[in-house]
């Protein structure tokens, strides 16, 4: 505070931040800046998690059109389990990736007379372990099945 001239009292007025509110600041930004990076590091895991779906749909997808593109009464079409040859496998369907392909087909005439069920099971560990299933049917040569 200064003296005027008659006794008066005239304030200063300050300029500036405090030392005390600098730190605030600076605390709220870095709890905002903390926030902010987890919610990047958490999306960008969402993303890679669903483009592992998308490719383990599309080897599941790939792998059931295979077995039914194959001619009534195939091989492929005895029920029993299988693997691919390429197992572990890239999105792309190359050996040497992350995802394990298998399927099973069902017993004769399951669910009904001249069909069987193929179940194809693509698994995958990221951080944690995925599994996904796909299902379809295939005819068999004769109804019911032999």
């Amino acid at each position: 505070m200064r003296r005027k001239a008659h006794g008066q009292v005239r304030r200063v007025r300050a300029r500036g931040f405090s030392l005390v509110e600098a730190l605030a600041a600076a605390t709220l930004l870095a709890a905002a800046m903390m926030a902010l990076n987890m919610t990047s590091i958490s999306l960008a895991r969402g993303t890679k998690t669903a483009d592992s779906y998308s490719a383990a749909t599309a080897l599941a997808t790939e792998q059931l059109e295979i077995v039914r593109a194959m001619p009534l009464g195939a091989a492929g079409h005895t029920p029993g389990s299988y693997a691919s040859a390429n197992n572990p496998l890239t999105a792309g369907g190359l050996a040497g990736g992350k995802f394990t392909r298998t399927w099973t087909v069902s017993a004769k005439d399951t669910p009904a007379n001249g069909l069987k069920t193929v179940t194809v099971t693509v698994s995958w560990t990221d951080t944690t372990t995925h599994t996904m299933q796909l299902a379809g049917y295939v005819r068999c040569s004769t109804v019911p099945c032999p």
